[in-house]
């Protein structure tokens, strides 16, 4: 199998005030660029690693970057940059269907089969399904329209229009409070549910944090986990289906 689409050229960055910098980024994404249609996936990734480096957060740049992991046969890193990619774009199609690849080649080569540690929670595959910026302008929106409602009421007189808008009125707050609940869940999220993938292709997971402790079970690369506490080189992550254990903290990236 293999990913679908080109790689993006334009990169549209963040106005950085320092024009030195800018150049820096600008240069090190035209090599990437160049590397990866010259076939040297491990130069274009450390080229776009170098732009992540120097501040970017765009999710042409997290595509590029996982299609270079993906083609230099690193699934793991290539599966964070495509998630990485998909929570600041959900429409990313491209995004989607090179996630969905390189998340069936890891599966077909890993050896760990744990039931249910495949899949988010249900509650985090509802919040992620829209982007923040988009529920928190919804929220406002369904808000104000509301209150709108509630004012227009206010200047009516008892008929069918003031029936009318009042169930109008009914079902804005109820989605108002809805997509509130909504924006609840995803700055939780955000702020206090660490997310991350597995790097390596296998990875064993301990009792505790020491490589001494017993090897509790396996997990593959690409693997979604929440990473729980913290122990100096060490981190206890949770899988979905509420296996937990410890891991080195290098061999799990941030989301």
């Amino acid at each position: 199998m293999t990913v679908r689409g080109v790689l993006v050229f334009a990169l549209v960055l963040v106005l950085d005030p320092v024009p030195a910098r800018a150049d820096l980024v600008s240069e090190a994404f035209v090599r990437g660029n160049e590397a990866y249609w010259k076939g040297n996936y491990p130069a274009a990734v450390e080229a776009y690693e170098q732009v992540r480096s120097l501040g970017p957060v765009h999710e042409d740049l997290y595509f590029n970057l996982g299609n270079a992991y993906y083609r230099a046969n690193q699934l793991g890193p290539a599966i964070l940059n495509y998630e990485r990619a998909l929570a600041l774009d959900p429409t990313q199609e491209d995004a989607q269907f090179n996630l969905k690849t390189a998340r069936a080649l890891s599966s077909r080569r890993a050896h760990d089969r744990i039931e249910g540690a495949d899949r988010d929670p249900l509650w985090i595959r509802v919040v992620t399904t829209f982007t923040t910026s988009f529920v928190t302008w919804t929220f406002v929106i369904l808000y104000l329209l509301a209150f709108s409602g509630l004012f227009a009421l206010r200047l009516l007189e008892a008929g069918l229009a003031r029936a009318g808008v009042g169930a109008v009125t009914l079902l804005l707050f109820v989605a108002a409070i809805v997509s509130g609940g909504l924006l609840g869940a995803r700055a939780y999220l955000d702020e206090r549910v660490q997310m991350g993938i597995v790097l390596p292709d296998a990875l064993a997971v301990k009792d505790g944090p020491d490589p001494n402790y017993r090897t509790a079970f396996e997990v593959h690369a690409g693997l979604k986990v929440q990473m729980v506490e913290k122990d100096q080189d060490w981190v206890r992550v949770r899988l979905a289906n509420g296996l937990d254990g410890w891991v080195r903290d290098r061999d799990v990236g941030r989301l």
